[in-house]
């Protein structure tokens, strides 16, 4: 078999016969773009041959489609910069507006009683005139500390029972969840009660390690989530996994990661990952199926069915996860692609037990959106892309080192600033950097309402190039790749799409409700994305509706604060079970004037610039100063 040799991670691996460069790297654990999943429809997946021969799709820009790739001898393969993934981007600082929410009120509150405890037993030990059997004796003893008429004990435990008892000399702690025994511990370690928080999302995974007794935060970490190079989207994944062993490799990627980033969290605080009792998850709906290897076909076939919302408690163990005895507890989803993540941000905000009418929206590939307080909740799904993510954007990549995040076109010059994130070389953009070039480049005239470059300006900048007329954000000389950055007009097609998504979504749903955006008294932005995004440029875009700026709020990953508050509360628990019931899920696309609304977003702001007052001042002034 050939041998490849990756370049810079300098990973040696053996190609069998018919498989392509990125299946290898996959194997090998090294990331490669791969927006399509590997169907050879985006080019994302880009790598360069430097020595060897091979077989395969050749890009116009140099290099080859790592999907359709074959080594036909040993080969060197260099994977380009803009494929690294540097987790340390995933925790630097919100940005300060991020905190407002946070600032100003907290996760809604809920009574601390966790979803498992610890009870300490102090068992008469067996004798002549007491020789009871040792589950019935532990059976008696928690029945009488905890009022159970019965105990829902797992035959395992069975085989160490009696060695435990007697290590302690009968003296033993339960963990437990509600009348299920969990596990039993020699002597009193009542007060170590431990529990993970955790967020499945599409492109990253969170987790927290909690102290459930003292309803606090012990320690936390993220990283990418490593399907990423199965698809840089749900519905990528989903295509995935039909094919051959797919399905087993998204679950097996993700249990990997979990219990990685676990033994992770409990190493900076010197504990044995077996202490763990409860993990308390959120996730999408498709992240939900992945993560318990439940077949996804059905959720993208109409008409649109998952193989459940709800999910029973699930043995850590059976996943892989560690913990002796400990059990997985997920959020209960609504739809096919309105989610646990979902159910579980709502819980965090309290906007289900609240007057304001509020608009809760997480942008994403599918950007959903919820509308309501505590009488009502609609929600829904906004097939938005992957653009938001960098996905179908020429030089768009995640929110990684060597990002641009941030730009700046100078009104009378016309020349980009840029900041990158971890103030590196530029390597592409990401979706925060997106928006903000767009919303500059409009307000500056360079390009028009439809998203195309004014032909009338001379600007070195400015040109035609293979793709298009594009506009030049970093010169090759000062980029990380080589090449210069650009952003096209095929790139402004595919963003203005997405934005136009995601608003003709919030006037679609709310029209379901009998409402109006102006109605709406407040509007929550979930998600680390949102919690990076310029509100004023998001509203010039037309990507958030033009209200007064007050009634926006932003709250981080509200989807691992309700995974943490459900750990930490029963009534959180039961809190997400009656939100996910009480969840209308309209479909956006049986609706008869969604693609009015549709169509009428895709201009900047809107072909309606009445329903943004803002700006419409902003555009009238910089046209009375020019």
């Amino acid at each position: 078999m050939p041998r490849v040799v990756f370049l810079p991670a300098n990973v040696t691996v053996e190609v069998p016969e018919e498989e392509t460069i990125l299946r290898a790297a996959m194997r090998a654990g090294l990331h490669i773009n791969a927006s399509c999943g590997g169907a050879g429809v985006c080019g994302k997946c880009r790598v360069f041959v430097e020595e060897g021969s091979v077989e395969g799709e050749a890009l116009p820009e140099g290099g080859y489609k790592a999907c359709t790739l074959h080594p036909k001898s040993d080969v060197v393969i260099r994977i380009p910069v803009e494929s690294e993934v540097d987790r340390r981007a995933l925790l630097r600082p919100l940005r300060r507006a991020a905190a407002s929410w946070l600032e100003a009120r907290g996760p809604h509150a809920f009574p601390h009683d966790p979803l498992v405890e610890k009870v300490f037993l102090e068992l008469e030990p067996p004798s002549l005139e007491n020789n009871l059997a040792d589950l019935p004796r532990l059976e008696m003893a928690l029945q009488a500390a905890k009022g159970l008429e019965k105990l829902n004990v797992d035959w395992k435990l069975l085989k160490s029972l009696p060695h435990i008892l007697r290590e302690k000399g009968f003296r033993v702690t339960a963990g437990l969840l509600e009348d299920r025994l969990l596990r039993i511990e020699a002597g009193d370690t009542s007060e170590r009660l431990l529990g993970m928080a955790i967020d499945v999302g599409t492109t990253t995974v969170c987790v927290e390690l909690l102290d459930l007794r003292q309803n606090r935060v012990l320690a936390e970490t993220s990283d990418y989530n490593p399907q990423i190079s199965y698809g840089e989207d749900v519905i990528s994944r989903i295509e995935f996994a039909r094919r051959g062993d797919g399905l087993q490799i998204l679950h097996e990627k993700i249990v990997d990661c979990l219990r990685r980033l676990t033994r992770e969290v409990c190493d900076k605080q010197g504990i044995d990952p077996e202490e763990i009792l409860l993990y308390s998850v959120a996730g999408n709906t498709v992240m939900s199926h992945f993560l318990l290897e439940l077949e996804p076909r059905f959720l993208r076939e109409t008409p649109y069915v998952p193989v459940t919302t709800k999910f029973p408690f699930i043995p850590a163990e059976e996943l892989g996860l560690p913990g002796k005895g400990a059990v997985v507890h997920l959020a209960p989803c609504v739809a096919s692609y309105v989610g646990g993540d979902i159910t579980s941000g709502v819980v965090a905000t309290g906007l289900a037990r609240e007057e304001p009418l509020t608009l809760f929206i997480d942008i994403g590939t599918n950007g959903e959106i919820v509308v309501g307080n505590k009488d009502f909740l609609a929600c829904a799904a906004c097939s938005a892309g992957p653009a938001f993510e960098g996905g179908g954007i020429k030089h768009g990549m995640r929110a990684t080192t060597g990002a641009i995040e941030a730009v700046h076109i100078d009104p009378h010059t016309l020349e980009p600033m840029i900041i990158t994130i971890g103030n590196k070389k530029p390597k592409g953009i990401c979706g925060s950097g997106i928006i903000s070039l767009l919303a500059n480049l409009f307000i500056e005239g360079i390009i028009d309402q439809s998203g195309k470059y004014r032909r009338d300006i001379e600007h070195p900048r400015l040109r035609e190039g293979r793709d298009g007329w594009e506009y030049v954000l970093v010169w090759a000389k000062d980029s990380a790749t080589g090449e210069d950055i650009v952003f096209t007009e095929a790139d402004i097609d595919n963003l203005i799409r997405a934005k136009g998504a995601m608003f003709s979504g919030y006037q679609t749903l709310l029209e379901s409700v009998g409402l109006e955006i102006g109605a709406l008294e407040r509007v929550i932005l979930a998600g680390n994305f949102g919690s990076f995004l310029d509100l004023e440029q998001a509203i010039i875009i037309g990507l958030l509706p033009d209200l007064p700026r007050e009634r926006f709020y932003f709250i981080g990953n509200s989807s691992l604060m309700g995974a943490r508050l459900a750990a930490g509360s029963k009534e959180a628990q039961k809190e997400m079970e009656r939100v996910a019931g009480m969840m209308t899920h309209f479909e956006l696309s049986a609706h008869p004037r969604y693609m009015d609304y549709y169509v009428s977003a895709l201009f900047l702001p809107h072909t309606e610039i009445d329903l943004f007052p803002s700006v419409k001042k902003l555009l009238e002034e910089h046209a009375a100063s020019s």
